[in-house]
């Protein structure tokens, strides 16, 4: 078996091209950190190079690659590195970049640098303008980025070495709200400085900090790119497939194609689901392809909460329609059910909702799909509480027939029960677990939480102790 070494940020940009219908365009990848420069002759693929702008050294990580894409080949045109933060101001683990200025957030609101998403959560209860003074990040003229940590330690002291409490507390609401609104403005300056440098009508967007919905709508609403091509599994995980596209492309010239989906999971038969209910003493009824959309449309309607587990798991960190917790999205008082019952976290964090896509626009001020809730749009009215955050947005899925049958035509059932086509759609675990995969973890979990029933495959359970 031949093994080939693939750079980190060179197997972002493949993934991400695999679901870019394109023939030029800027390729852009932000995360923590990739590969060495130091070790990136060692690699078996080599990065072609454009003229690149580099602010690198050989012991550094990449933080920020860019490449120029032509329709075949991705070459680089700028690249940006790590370093240190202040050197009277130490914190170990961070740099001078965008991905770690959220690490220093998480570790600062909530005491451990992991939690980026709750932070950009409290986000929305803060005021960016309070720190506006600090003008924490940069892009210099020359096209440096710069996260100035030593402004940080000056104002804030170092990160709390322990969670804190942050529900009604302004001032880490305001901080988190700082965050998010530099990084907005960052990569959209970032995208402007590039577009400077190459021209292309499109974007396409990868790496961990691609995950921020807000900032992503921030470049996408800003009109700079005809279209901006997005996946769902854009942080590391996704590097597993895209080093394999990367190698295709280096051995055989060709690329491929396809529309973006997360759906790599394997599916599982009704005799392991079977199985399953078996092992946990749980009866469960079978029900045809409608009786059990009809069932679940009524159970959501009347304000009940289920788990949904079907078809292929989702490989990226977003629940999609195949393991998800549903529920009404019109309901106000479920989001407390499920913050205390059933997902037991944070009550600062909203939860999402999945739209058919033709509908879309009459409940969210969202142009174009976001097939894999990485889009962020407002709430048109008060019709879905508990979907729409503090600040009226919402991180919206939206579904097709072709993407996702079953789960599209839950919506349009849903929508003949309460008019409004719109579900609750959160990941199918609970707090400090991660998403449910086979049968038996999705009915442990279902015990173990306030779901009143379980869909699974064609059979339906309810929750001990439930009416039928």
């Amino acid at each position: 078996m031949r093994c080939l070494s693939v750079p980190h940020h060179l197997a972002h940009a493949a993934y991400i091209l695999h679901y870019a219908e394109t023939e030029r365009a800027i390729v852009l990848v932000v995360d923590g950190s990739g590969s060495f420069e130091a070790q990136r002759p060692k690699l078996n693929i080599q990065e072609r190079e454009l003229d690149p702008l580099k602010f690198v050294q050989p012991d550094q990580k990449e933080t920020v690659s860019a490449y120029a894409y032509d329709g075949r080949d991705l070459s680089l045109i700028y690249r940006c590195a790590d370093a240190r933060a202040h050197p009277s101001h130490p914190m170990e683990g961070h740099r001078q970049i965008m991905g770690h200025l959220w690490e220093w957030a998480s570790r600062h609101i909530l005491g451990e640098s992991s939690e980026a998403g709750k932070v950009m959560g409290l986000a929305g209860f803060g005021n960016a303008d309070t720190y506006r003074d600090l003008d924490v990040m940069g892009l210099a003229e020359d096209g440096r980025l710069e996260v100035r940590f030593d402004r940080l330690y000056e104002r804030f002291g170092p990160p709390t070495p322990r969670a804190v409490a942050v529900m009604g507390d302004q001032r880490l609401a305001d901080i988190a709200a700082h965050v998010q609104d530099r990084t907005n403005e960052m990569l959209l300056a970032l995208c402007c400085f590039l577009r400077g440098r190459y021209e292309a009508p499109h974007l396409c967007y990868s790496g961990g900090v691609a995950l921020n919905g807000l900032a992503n709508e921030h470049v996408i609403r800003a009109g700079l790119f005809e279209a901006v091509f997005q996946n769902g599994s854009c942080e590391d995980n996704g590097t597993a497939i895209g080093a394999a596209l990367a190698a295709h492309h280096a051995l055989t010239g060709a690329r491929v194609t396809e529309p973006v989906t997360d759906y790599y999971g394997r599916p599982y038969s009704e005799v392991e689901a079977a199985a399953a209910f078996a092992r946990y003493h749980l009866p469960a009824a079978k029900l045809d392809r409608e009786g059990l959309l009809a069932r679940a449309a009524r159970a959501i309607a009347a304000g009940k909460v289920i788990g949904w587990h079907q078809g292929r798991g989702e490989f990226g960190p977003r629940a999609l329609g195949n393991r998800n917790i549903l529920a009404d999205a019109g309901n106000a008082g479920i989001k407390s059910v499920l913050d205390t019952k059933v997902k037991r976290r944070e009550p600062y964090r909203p939860y999402a909702p999945a739209v058919p896509l033709d509908v879309a626009g009459a409940y969210f001020d969202l142009e174009g799909p976001s097939p894999v809730m990485i889009r962020v749009g407002h709430a048109r009215d008060g019709r879905l509480p508990a979907v729409t955050h503090v600040d009226r947005t919402a991180r919206v899925q939206t579904v097709t027939p072709e993407g996702n049958p079953l789960f599209h035509d839950l919506l349009r059932a849903v929508g003949r029960e309460t008019g409004i086509p719109v579900v609750l759609n959160t990941s199918f675990n609970v707090a400090g677990e991660p998403i449910v995969e086979r049968p038996e973890d999705a009915i442990r979990t279902f015990l173990h939480s306030g779901m009143d029933e379980f869909y699974i495959g064609h059979n339906v359970a309810v929750r001990p102790g439930k009416p039928a």
